[in-house]
């Protein structure tokens, strides 16, 4: 691209060609065919120019292959993050590739040196894995991350423990476990970034909205410019996806690093969505597309276009709405927003309405993460971590009786039984009463499959333990307010809600992480006074029976458009002239990709 844009400059970019081998252009893989492959070619870009080494490194990885450091433990790239250099090899042997200029030689192990501040544009596709967590227990693997080229699980844990202490010398990290390892990379693109340099990253489209991604967008807040997140809305795991391999949605984040740092938060940060209907298909659909993208208007939203043809669409919102990420079209996006504000925006409406709403925490504490309930790593004194085995519900009677999985057909009511029961391991008497008194009748939908479920949240007919799907959660004071909070989060909005700040990785589902289920919008029901409290109880008694069908299919739902009915204007008050602009609203959201996720169901 340099080359390109010197030529049409009116230069002569052969000339540059050594000096960009030798000293301009860096990359670093551990990979010795990533690395080969793409020195090979840069190289062919003026195959006739020759020059020296490149600076294109093979980085050791796992325990040192180099004798003189002793053994050390190195994890590739990463090892740069708080340092200028880190152990170099070229392949697979100590011997490293080079041109034929006079600049070229052959040598044993050596270094990459690439000191802070000093890149101009940093260009990464990073790992995805993470340390710990479902993937090592999925595949028996004790820190994926690190399980490359054979390392034992002594040095897997030791290079755990090692990112870990790089992490806690960082002023302001980004890397989080439970995000994964790209989010590590962060750390080091910015480590290496000068200011005025440009960050350009791919990652899992999660880092958008994910709760555990929040450290790397408050960085891009406080200290990046111009900040666009590219994604795409269709259908299909890998058509969500830019890479090739990957299988997931995600996302492209290009960033300009500020001058200084700002006191800000995501909530203040702009940037640009931009959300293409399909990847791609070749260089110059890409290049016009960024062309495009760098004319964007000063508008809210719209939607883009390349010659005459509708590419996708863009909508400027800050980093805290990364809901506005994967739309296939900029409608629901205002009201979304809106709602996470306390407004009820809607299409066709002049002015939004006011709205009692505030963030599910404020309201009350979140019950356990489902591995302190059942998890069975034990302790030094052999003590499980969880009290519980799980088991199917027999006995109606159960001590402990457990709301634990998912079952669609089951879940199409607001009450939802008791599916299992907790039986208690030996000496786990007193954690077991401990675990029951977080037990409440309340449970959120932590795993939302927007496409097939039909609940946000629901009730069980007594107090029960929530498992991985369901959690608990306690709401102070009036227990009514458990049924008013049920009502709000299976309404039109609720739904909109949930979906809107949960993170959608897999199509037609929206996930919340256990921790990130307080920071959930809902009805503020501590606004609800006795009537409006005894309201709700009689709506809830009405509405208990009644049969939803799955979330995506509200625009058709005579019982979802029952109780917006009901909870909006029976219970909020607001004027029935709201039902009509609400109705164009709930078809606008049923028919986004990431809600319907290619059924046949949405709207026509």
């Amino acid at each position: 691209a340099i080359a390109a844009r010197h030529r049409r400059a009116g230069g002569d970019d052969e000339p540059l060609h050594r000096r960009m081998m030798e000293e301009a252009l860096i990359g670093a893989d551990i990979m010795p065919a990533a690395t080969h492959l793409t020195a090979s070619m840069l190289s062919g870009a003026h195959p006739a120019v020759t020059f020296g080494n490149t600076r294109i490194h093979t980085l050791d990885y796992g325990r040192a292959a180099d004798p003189e450091a002793g053994g050390a433990i190195l994890i590739g790239s990463l090892d740069l993050t708080d340092s200028d250099r880190t152990l170099s090899l070229f392949g697979t042997g100590p011997e490293i590739v080079s041109g034929s200029g006079a600049g070229a030689r052959a040598e044993g192990f050596r270094e990459l040196v690439l000191p802070a501040e000093s890149a101009d544009l940093v260009i990464m596709n990073p790992p995805f894995t993470r340390p710990t967590g479902q993937e090592a227990d999925r595949i028996g693997v004790p820190v994926p991350s690190f399980a490359g080229f054979g390392t034992s699980e002594h040095d897997q844990r030791e290079m755990s423990r090692t990112l870990s202490r790089i992490r806690d010398r960082l002023a302001e990290p980004a890397g989080n476990g439970n995000a994964g390892l790209a989010s590590h990379f962060i750390d080091l693109a910015h480590r290496k970034l000068k200011p005025g340099g440009v960050l350009a990253l791919v990652l899992p489209i999660a880092f958008a909205a994910g709760g555990s991604w929040a450290d790397a967008r408050t960085l891009l807040a406080r200290h990046y410019r111009d900040v666009t997140i590219v994604t795409i809305a269709t259908t299909g795991q890998h058509d969500r996806a830019f890479s090739a391999d990957t299988g997931m949605g995600e996302a492209l984040i290009v960033a300009v690093k500020s001058e200084a740092p700002e006191d800000a938060r995501e909530s203040d940060a702009p940037a640009a969505y931009v959300n293409l209907l399909e990847r791609p298909l070749t260089g110059v659909d890409a290049t016009e597309i960024g062309r495009v993208i760098a004319r964007l208007p000063e508008r809210e939203s719209d939607f883009l276009y390349v010659g005459g043809d509708e590419t996708g669409c863009y909508i400027r919102a800050s980093l805290t709405d990364g809901g506005c990420s994967s739309l296939r079209s900029p409608d629901a996006a205002p009201a979304a927003i809106a709602l996470t504000r306390g407004l009820l925006r809607l299409p066709r409406m002049a002015e939004p309405l006011p709205i009692p709403v505030e963030r599910l925490g404020v309201l009350g504490s979140r019950g356990l993460y489902h591995m302190d309930i059942s998890g069975t790593e034990t302790n030094k004194a052999g003590v499980p971590r969880g009290p519980f085995d799980v088991a199917f519900r027999r006995d109606p009677a159960a001590a402990y009786p457990m709301l634990w999985r998912h079952d669609a057909d089951r879940e199409r009511r607001l009450v939802v039984e008791p599916d299992s029961e907790g039986r208690v391991r030996p000496d786990c008497d007193e954690a077991a009463v401990e675990v029951w008194e977080t037990a409440t009748r309340l449970h959120f939908n932590r795993d939302f499959r927007i496409n097939s479920q039909s609940l946000a949240a629901c009730l069980t007919p007594e107090r029960t333990i929530g498992g991985r799907a369901w959690p608990n959660f306690r709401v102070e004071g009036d227990p009514r307010r458990e049924e008013a909070l049920a009502l709000w989060a299976n309404t039109t909005p609720g739904l909109i809600a949930f979906w809107w700040t949960g993170t959608r990785q897999q199509q037609g589902r929206s996930i919340r992480t256990i921790s990130a289920l307080p920071s959930l919008p809902v009805l503020d029901v501590r606004t609800l006074d006795e009537p409006r409290l005894a309201r709700a109880a009689a709506i809830f008694e009405n509405f208990r029976d009644w049969r939803f069908l799955p979330a995506n299919e509200a625009y058709r739902d005579p019982t979802r458009q029952a109780l917006d009915r009901a909870v909006l204007v029976e219970l909020l008050g607001l004027p029935e002239a709201v039902l009509e602009p609400l109705e164009a609203l709930r078809r606008q959201w049923c028919a986004e990709p990431t809600v319907h996720g290619g059924k046949s169901t949405r709207p026509s």
